[in-house]
C-alpha cells in the first residue's frame, strides 16, 4: 500500500509523523517547494501531485486547492483523506462525494474533533438521555496563530465548532449570523469570527480568532441535567499529571478519564483506512451540513 501526502506545511508534517508512528513507511511526499527537513530524508518526493501513483492520498494543501486535487484523484479511483474544510462550497462538496460513491472509493474529511474520545463520551451520554435536552452552547476557540492566507477564521477555526455541533446533535439551524473581522488590521484574511446559530430548541454562540494573545479551547454545554465545560487545552496541560479530569456540572458526577483518552488524529487516520460506505454516508451528511452553516 503506497501513501501520498500532498502539502508539507504545519499540518502535513503532523500527518506524516502520525503515519510513521504506526509503521507506515511506503510514503511519497509532494510539495511545490519542499524545504530541507530531517523528517523527509527517508522518503521519495515529487513537486507535481499528478506524478503520484498511490492507493491513498492525504491532502493538506490550502482550502482553495482541495476541490481540484480531490476531483483529480477521485476520478482515478484513489482513496482521499482531506484536511477540513473539504471545500467552501456545499455544491462542490456534493460533487466530490458523488464521484466517490460512483467509483466506490473513500472520500474522508478530517473533522478531527469528531474523533476526540471526550466528544464521543458527551455524544453517548446525550444520546442515552443521561444529559437531558440541550439548552445552549458557548464555544471559544482563540489563540495567537498560525495565520491563514487561504481562508478566514470562520472556515479555519469555527468550522471545528460547527462540525462538533453537527456531530453531537444533527439538527438544521433556523437562523445563522456570522460577523467576520480583523483584530489585526494587517491580517491578509479576517482573523476573527463571531457566530450566532439558532436551532429550534437551543442557541450556539461561537467566538474564534487566531489573533488573540491567550490560548482558549473552551466549550460550554448547558444541558437540562448537566452543565459541562469541556476544555481541550486544559486536558492537554493536565494529561501528564492527572488520571482524571472532572468537568464542572450542576449536579451529580461526570468524569472523563485521561486513561481513556487517545489521539484524535490517530483515531481519524485509523478510521480512514477502515472506512465503510455506511460511515461515509454519515460523514457526507456531517460535511455538507457543516459547510452549509458556514456558507450562510
Amino acid at each position: 500500500m503506497e501513501i501520498g501526502i500532498i502539502g508539507l506545511g504545519y499540518w502535513g508534517d503532523i500527518i506524516l509523523k502520525n503515519l510513521i508512528r504506526p509503521g507506515k513507511r511506503d510514503i511519497v511526499l509532494c510539495d511545490l517547494s519542499l524545504v530541507e527537513n530531517e523528517l523527509y530524508q527517508n522518503y521519495s518526493y515529487v513537486k507535481d501531485y499528478k506524478q503520484l501513483d498511490c492507493d491513498y492520498i492525504f491532502i493538506s494543501t490550502p482550502t482553495s486547492t482541495h476541490f481540484e486535487i480531490c476531483k483529480y484523484f477521485l476520478e482515478k479511483g484513489v482513496n482521499i483523506f482531506c484536511e477540513k474544510p473539504l471545500t467552501v462550497s456545499s455544491s462542490k462538496a456534493e460533487t466530490l462525494y458523488d464521484i466517490a460513491f460512483t467509483n466506490e472509493i473513500i472520500l474522508f474529511t478530517d473533522w478531527i474533533f469528531t474523533f476526540n474520545s471526550h466528544i464521543k463520551t458527551i455524544k453517548n451520554d446525550y444520546e442515552s438521555g443521561k444529559l437531558g435536552k440541550i439548552r445552549s452552547i458557548l464555544m471559544n476557540r482563540l489563540n495567537l496563530g498560525p495565520e491563514r492566507f487561504d481562508v478566514n477564521a470562520r472556515w479555519d477555526l469555527a468550522s471545528h465548532d460547527v462540525s462538533i455541533i453537527q456531530y453531537l446533535f444533527s439538527e438544521k439551524p433556523v437562523n445563522v449570523k456570522w460577523t467576520d473581522y480583523k483584530r489585526n488590521k494587517k491580517s491578509k484574511q479576517d482573523d476573527s469570527s463571531l457566530g450566532l446559530i439558532e436551532f429550534e430548541n437551543f442557541t450556539t454562540t461561537i467566538n474564534t480568532s487566531w489573533y488573540y494573545h491567550k490560548k482558549v479551547r473552551e466549550c460550554v454545554f448547558e444541558f437540562e441535567n448537566y452543565f459541562i465545560i469541556w476544555d481541550d487545552f486544559k486536558r492537554f496541560l493536565q494529561y501528564e499529571d492527572s488520571k482524571n479530569i472532572t468537568f464542572p456540572i450542576y449536579s451529580g458526577n461526570l468524569s472523563y478519564p485521561c486513561s481513556e483518552y487517545s489521539s484524535p488524529l490517530i483515531n481519524s487516520i485509523n478510521s480512514f483506512f477502515s472506512f465503510s460506505e455506511k460511515e461515509m454516508i454519515k460523514q457526507k451528511k456531517l460535511t455538507i451540513e457543516t459547510i452549509k452553516i458556514l456558507e450562510m
